[in-house]
Parts: C-alpha cells; structure tokens; sequence
C-alpha cells in the first residue's frame, strides 16, 4: 500500500525535486544491496538491484536528447554504463562495482542538489 503523504509529497515536488528522489532511492537500494552481498542474502540482493536498475532505467528514458544537447548524452552514457554494470553485480556479487556505481549516483546526485539551490 502506498502512503498517501509520500504520494502527495512526489506528485507536488518540482521535477528536480522528483529526480533528486529517485536518486534518493536507486542509491538506498545499492546500498542495501551491498549489505545483501557481504552478507549472502540473495534475494535482498536480487530485488534491491532490480528495483535499483529499474529507477536508473527511468532516469534514463526521461532524458530529453533534443533539448538536452551534450549534457543529455553524457548522461544517457553514464546511465547506460551504470545499467550494464547493475546486470553485471546481480550475476558477479562484485560489491566493489557496486560501490563505485554509488559514488557515481551520490556525484550526480549533488550535481542536481546544487542545481535546484540555484533555481
């Protein structure tokens, strides 16, 4: 079941607002796939990377190439390389990777935080 305010909260934010909480959550879902791999728990692994792939899959289909120009195609390679790399730890257990794909989602992240300070 969904909660109401949490629902509410997404359908009002601005869509900076809405990206920086999809990043919110891909991030959260890697992390907890990270502990998931260290301790052997498959399926906690299994769904958070899916979930995780799923929102980046998202980010990705929600880039505007025409508008977007060089910073749209930066992205749609990143996120193209990061969805690669999700596919690659759910059949590796590579935590490290995973880790790195953090660091990559937390930049991004700030890189909008910054910009909606500035809006």
């Amino acid at each position: 079941m969904v909660n109401p305010y949490l629902k509410m909260d997404v359908e009002t934010a601005s869509p900076v607002k809405q990206l920086l909480m999809l990043y919110e959550k891909a991030i959260l879902c890697m992390s907890i796939a990270v502990k998931a791999i260290e301790d052997s728990d498959v399926k906690t692994k299994v769904d958070n990377i899916l979930r995780a792939h799923d929102i980046v899959r998202v980010l990705n289909a929600s880039l505007d190439m025409e508008k977007g120009g060089e910073i749209a195609e930066n992205l749609r390679a990143l996120y193209d390389f990061i969805e690669e790399s999700l596919l690659k730890v759910n059949t590796s257990n590579d935590a490290e990777l995973l880790r790195r794909i953090i660091d990559i989602m937390v930049e991004l992240k700030s890189a909008w935080e910054e910009l909606e300070s500035k809006l």
